[in-house]
């Protein structure tokens, strides 16, 4: 084995710092660039330690099944007069609460084997939601910041019985927590939720879940026509508005998407949009057509295998985006609003 030993003159060495000191200016500049990019690429966060906002989360499923252990109805029905109505009539189906008859309906419910065992597992995993409690308190002093007028609702927890996720009146919003037991979850499985489902109904999805049912039901879909780009557009404005009041979130985060998934849609973006306006499904008010580029699933349909589902949600949100950049007169208040869907297609000037 031979080894070659070169000596570099003074004249070569001297050639070589140079070339380095330009080597290490050009990774410099690169790095300073891309610190940059990903600054201007986030949400900016403006200045909220100045506002206070009175956040809090009321334990309903565990209260509820107290009464098992000491039934004093009276007591339940004054504690939680502003929820129980909407919890028995909407979520569990059980009716009038002032019913006769009520508590055994009730005991039921609480005494069956299943709601037992949902009941502790809940319990258990969700033994206090300090981490909700800290997300939803930052994210409501964003919203009085965007939105001073605003009133902050009030949280309730509860356990559906594998039903709705969310029930939302004027000034509360009730959560399931049942539907947050985490992907692996053994009474997903007996019930046969699909895994695209389960994947989400994990406990870091909670928070962002509440400030989503919050901006669907204070900001209504309100549009001239009920085609499919209003639609994708006014979506896409939801996810705008949740990235603003939850702006460590990522993009991938907001949508429920999955690195990967965020990736195939930036990779493939140009094709999706050329699906939609080769297939003439852009303005298009057949609601089967609307709902398979909004609606949950494993893919979107039409589409690759290989494609998350919501893809038109996705599209629409690039749309606001491209919007907003061109107008920064507009407020996230002026946004929230707006309910010309073509004209903020128009003005996005949106060619991917």
């Amino acid at each position: 084995m031979f080894l070659i030993y070169i000596k570099l003159s003074s004249k070569n060495k001297m050639a070589m710092r140079t070339q380095l000191k330009k080597i290490s200016k050009i990774i410099l500049v690169f790095l300073l660039f891309l610190f940059i990019f990903s600054c201007s690429s986030k949400t900016k966060r403006p200045d909220v330690s100045n506002i206070s906002v009175d956040i809090k989360i009321h334990r309903f499923d565990l209260d509820l099944f107290r009464l098992k252990q000491n039934p004093d109805l009276g007591a339940f029905k004054e504690k939680y007069s502003d929820f129980l109505s909407l919890y028995s009539n909407k979520v569990i189906g059980l009716g009038n609460t002032n019913s006769s008859d009520y508590m055994d309906y009730l005991n039921k419910f609480l005494y069956d084997s299943i709601m037992t065992a949902v009941s502790e597992q809940v319990a258990k995993s969700f033994p206090n939601l300090d981490g909700v409690q800290n997300e939803l308190d930052e994210s409501f002093k964003l919203l009085k910041y965007y939105f001073p007028k605003k009133s902050i609702p009030q949280i309730y927890t509860q356990i559906s019985g594998f039903n709705q996720s969310i029930v939302v009146a004027p000034n509360l919003i009730g959560i399931s927590l049942d539907k947050y037991l985490g992907a692996e979850c053994e009474f997903y499985k007996y019930l046969r939720t699909p895994m695209y489902a389960r994947k989400n109904m994990i406990p870091k999805r909670i928070g962002q879940d509440i400030i989503l049912a919050y901006a669907l039901t204070e900001f209504p879909f309100q549009p001239t026509k009920d085609d499919l780009i209003s639609n994708m557009i006014y979506q896409g404005k939801v996810r705008f508005f949740v990235q603003h009041l939850m702006p460590d979130k990522s993009e991938a985060n907001v949508m429920k998407y999955s690195d990967e998934d965020l990736a195939w849609c930036k990779e493939n973006e140009s094709l999706m949009w050329g699906y939609i306006i080769e297939q003439k499904h852009l303005f298009s008010t057949d609601y089967r057509t609307i709902i398979k580029y909004i609606n949950d699933g494993p893919f979107t349909p039409g589409m690759p295998q290989e494609s998350p589902s919501r893809t038109g949600i996705w599209i629409g949100w690039q749309i606001v985006k491209k919007f907003m950049n061109k107008h920064p007169e507009y407020t996230l208040r002026d946004l929230m609003a707006e309910n010309d869907y073509e004209k903020i297609l128009r003005e996005s000037s949106f060619q991917p």
